[in-house]
This record gives structure tokens, C-alpha cells and sequence, in this order.
């Protein structure tokens, strides 16, 4: 499982680059082909890493909350969770995304919602006929990130699926859009 989930991570980066091209060269239609495979690559990942304990999200939050002696305290612990594995920090901390954990939770909760926003935003920019705006999308970002540090939230702490025949499905599924990069 472990090794699949970093073949996949690794494909990743080329994908992200194809993205990148599309972009740049104005392809809106492969733009949107690749975004949404990209956005499909981070929801099979959650699923992927559902499966085995040690990288579900809902461990890590639920440990933080049980040190709480009262919701007050939870709620703290739960931010200092959250947080250490995103931002870092306050809203606009330099270390962003020093853990960059790869959890089922986090993945589809946290990251893809990102991307999402990310790709909705480079797109609209593009059809308005103007650049990207960083400044802007940075701001708006920083805002929704530190809400979802915020959030009060359970996920899962059971494993969903076997790794196994998950790893082989991902297997099937990847192996020749991988192998042509």
C-alpha cells in the first residue's frame, strides 16, 4: 500500500506539470481534462490511504482531543493538530505546509478542496482574458485554510477496504497513464 501510494504521489508532479502546459498554452479543454484527473489522482490517494491506520487523519485528531479535559480544551488540541500538520502557524505563517502529511482525510478534506479552488480560479482568470492574480488567490486561500485549522471536524479512525486489492485496483487503473510519463 505504502508503495503505491508513492508511485502515485510521484505521478503527481507530471501531471501537475501537463497541467501547467495546458495553462500557459491557453488549452482550456486540456486544462480541465488534466485538473480534473489531478483532483480524481487526490480522491483514489484518500481512498488508497483509507485503508490502513497509521494514515488516516481521524487517529490523529481524535488522539489530540482525547488530551482535552473539557471542549474548550479539546477544540484547542484539535487546532494544534491541525495545524502542525498544515500551516504551521497563524494565517500567515512562512513554514506553510511543513509536515505536508499524505492522510485519508486530509487528502480529500483539505488538499483537494485547495487544488479545486486553485483550478476554478486559474480558469475563470483565463476566460476574464487577465493573469492570475497570486496576490489575491494567496489572500483568499490563507482565509480558508485557517478556517479549516479552525473547524471542528471528526473523521474517520477506521480503516475503509483492504489495501491489498485497493493497491491493485490504483494498480490497473494507473499503470498506463503512469507508464507513458
Amino acid at each position: 500500500m505504502d508503495l503505491t501510494r508513492q508511485v502515485l504521489a510521484n505521478y503527481a508532479l507530471p501531471l501537475q506539470q501537463k497541467i501547467a502546459r495546458a495553462y500557459q498554452q491557453g488549452d482550456t479543454l486540456l486544462f480541465t481534462a488534466y485538473s480534473r484527473q489531478f483532483i480524481s489522482l487526490i480522491e483514489d490517494m484518500d481512498k488508497l490511504l483509507a485503508t490502513r491506520k497509521e494514515f488516516l487523519l481521524g487517529n490523529w485528531v481524535a488522539d489530540a482531543r482525547k488530551w482535552g479535559i473539557d471542549e474548550k480544551e479539546k477544540a484547542l488540541y484539535e487546532f494544534n493538530a491541525k495545524d502542525l500538520i498544515t500551516l504551521w502557524g497563524d494565517q500567515d505563517c512562512p513554514l506553510h505546509e511543513y509536515a505536508c502529511r499524505q492522510w485519508s482525510g486530509l487528502l480529500n478534506d483539505f488538499y483537494k478542496p485547495r487544488w479545486q479552488q486553485f483550478f476554478t480560479q486559474l480558469l475563470a482568470d483565463q476566460k476574464a482574458g487577465k493573469g492570475f492574480d497570486k496576490t489575491a488567490f494567496s489572500k483568499h486561500i490563507k482565509a480558508w485554510e485557517w478556517h479549516w485549522v479552525n473547524a471542528r471536524k471528526d473523521y474517520p479512525v477506521v480503516t475503509a477496504g483492504d489495501p491489498i486489492k485497493m493497491s491493485v485496483k490504483m494498480f490497473l487503473k494507473y499503470r498506463s497513464v503512469i507508464a507513458e510519463n
